[in-house]
């Protein structure tokens, strides 16, 4: 995460683990248990530049990462709100991942951006909520995800899932695909990290970053394969 902050375009990221409770159940499993979210400014400069480094000495990957299942795309913003603008955030994230229909697209933007997103973002603990849309510009893969548009909330703890439990909202809107719909808790592995906080690093945090490579071995990857473009 430290090596992709230090490609240009890059704001922050942060890294979260499956949280022990969730908003909905998934009784055969989810298929992921890590996630990072990256701010960035430059989608496209910063896709360039992961797709040269990723999986070399500038940015090198251990083999514990399941290619296979990759899932990594940038979602344009549509809507964003800080309710506690200034202030750091500890607490974990909940994420919506909906999937609509060509044709539906522009009138259930509509509807979540005067509805659903004001309604969400007044409850008791939520700290910053982000709304956005895939477009296939500025990608890293090339590919088209399953959902097109992605909301993640940033919340103060694990209680505010019973609110999302409760909401029919998502459920019996029309526009979603149903079966497809999910919505997700995550717990934080890291704090947020700055590309600044990178650049402008100390000594300290640089012989982190050696003994986490040194850890690695020789379990590196170094077969870019089909995932990544080379172009």
């Amino acid at each position: 995460m430290r090596d992709a902050l230090r490609f240009r375009g890059s704001i922050a990221a942060q890294r979260f683990k499956w949280a022990a409770r969730q908003v909905q159940d998934y009784p055969s499993g989810y298929g992921w248990d890590y996630m990072a979210l990256y701010d960035v400014f430059d989608p496209a400069r910063f896709s360039r530049e992961h797709m040269e480094n990723a999986l070399t000495p500038l940015m090198m990957v251990t083999d514990s990462i399941r290619m296979d299942g990759l899932n990594d795309y940038h979602y344009f913003p549509l809507q964003f709100r800080d309710n506690a603008p200034g202030t750091r955030h500890d607490g974990g994230v909940i994420m919506e991942q909906i999937k609509v229909a060509q044709g539906n697209e522009e009138v259930f933007i509509d509807w979540y951006n005067e509805h659903y997103f004001a309604a969400a973002c007044a409850r008791p603990g939520v700290r910053k909520g982000a709304f956005m849309k895939f477009l296939p510009q500025g990608q890293l893969v090339d590919m088209v995800p399953v959902h097109n548009f992605v909301t993640t909330w940033h919340i103060d703890d694990a209680s505010m899932i019973d609110a999302w439990r409760r909401d029919e909202a998502l459920k019996n809107c029309s526009f979603i695909d149903q079966p497809s719909l999910s919505v997700t808790s995550w717990e934080p592995v890291t704090p947020k990290i700055t590309e600044d906080e990178v650049i402008n690093t100390n000594a300290a945090r640089l012989a982190e970053e050696e003994r986490a490579r040194a850890h690695m071995g020789d379990r590196v990857m170094t077969d870019r394969g089909d995932e990544l473009k080379t172009v």
